[in-house]
């Protein structure tokens, strides 16, 4: 199975925000903005989202959205350990709240987090806790866009474990959620869920593929959303090398190479560099098969490299998060074991003391009838 896992940072993408207005104009205004800077500046919109959290008296909706906010610029620059960090403020802030959107909305991204690093057992965890709040819960129309965010995770999962025709049917129910949005909040979601579907069609139905990557080419281009242009680029020019139009293959992905570099996608560049070094090889080029070739091997190591830092790190963080869970657990248990042992000595304490009452009059009666 190839190591690359297709560019999925803004599924769950902080596009809901206006849903959640607090009549406060200029923090709206901010949110957008960060929103706009996610694919091209994403340490712009870690600042905005900071910038947002200095504010005084800001309701806690606008916190959950500005944690999210920041969760996802850490995700845009493949810093997981701190995109993990604030989804979970996020999430324990709307939980507090007992804002059900939001819940739903921060589990999935945590899911989310967690896919991008393939630790699958938790991203499941989280999403399964999402979809069973959204089926529990009336959520308004504005926000029924979130059904489609878990779809489309789902999807992703079951495309992970190779599971194509489950990943197929959960990428149609995201796409028909996504359309029914009429305000435009899961736009970029949208052309995700094309890519998505088209990449699984890639190996079985290269026409549906094609069909799938042009409407989200189509969807990427008219918003904006340059890390998605790449993404559909990329599976179209795989399309190309099937048809050994190795040139117009190679061409898409020099287009595609530029907007990675300028999103600062590494593991796009590197997924991209592997196919140039392929196609080359392919046409007998060996001097730019090995060129490629060699940026292939550099930025994978140095993917890899920080990946690595990221996992070890955030298994760390769970395990000692696990450890304090248990070590909690541990403690209720112990403190219910005593109170019980409490609760006990003190009936046999009362029943020893009215077993002696009893005996001592008992003896009395006997020895006043004996006299």
């Amino acid at each position: 199975m190839r190591v690359f896992r297709i560019f999925i940072l803004m599924i769950l993408m902080v596009l809901g925000n206006f849903s959640f207005a607090q009549n406060n104009k200029e923090i709206d205004s901010l949110i957008g903005s960060g929103n706009t800077f996610l694919f091209k500046n994403p340490e712009k919109t870690i600042e905005i989202g900071k910038d947002i959290l200095k504010k005084k008296d800001i309701s806690d909706s606008y916190k959950i959205s500005s944690y999210i906010l920041i969760s996802n610029g850490y995700s845009g620059l493949s810093n997981y350990q701190k995109a993990i960090e604030f989804a979970l403020k996020a999430n324990e802030l709307s939980e507090k709240t007992k804002d059900n959107a939001n819940q739903i909305r921060t589990l999935g991204l945590i899911g989310n987090l967690y896919i991008r690093i393939e630790m699958r057992d938790e991203a499941w965890h989280y999403l399964d806790n999402a979809d069973k709040l959204s089926q529990s819960v009336s959520l308004p129309d504005s926000m029924k866009y979130l059904t489609g965010n878990i779809n489309l995770l789902k999807g992703f999962l079951y495309k992970r474990s190779l599971d194509c025709g489950y990943a197929i049917k959960h990428f149609n129910k995201a796409i028909a959620a996504f359309k029914k949005d009429k305000k435009g909040f899961a736009v970029a979601n949208l052309g995700q869920a094309y890519n998505q579907k088209g990449y699984c069609y890639l190996k079985i139905d290269k026409d549906s593929a094609q069909v799938s990557f042009e409407k989200g080419l189509a969807d990427a281009r008219k918003n904006g959303a340059k890390s998605l242009e790449c993404n559909a680029l990329v599976g179209l020019s795989e399309i190309e090398t099937e048809k050994s139009n190795f040139k117009t293959a190679n061409d898409t992905l020099f287009y595609a190479l530029k907007l990675a570099k300028e999103v600062k996608q590494t593991e796009m560049e590197t997924r991209i560099y592997k196919l140039l070094s392929n196609n080359f090889i392919a046409i007998g080029d060996f001097e730019n098969h090995l060129l490629y070739e060699k940026l292939y091997e550099n930025t994978q190591s140095k993917f890899a490299s920080e990946n690595i830092k990221s996992v070890n790190e955030l298994i760390k963080n769970r395990n000692e998060f696990k450890q304090k869970t248990f070590e909690s657990r541990q403690d209720k248990f112990n403190t219910i074991i005593f109170a019980l042992l409490g609760v006990l000595i003190i009936v046999i304490g009362l029943f020893g003391y009215l077993f002696v009452k009893k005996s001592i009059k008992t003896d009395k009666m006997t020895l006043s009838n004996n006299s």
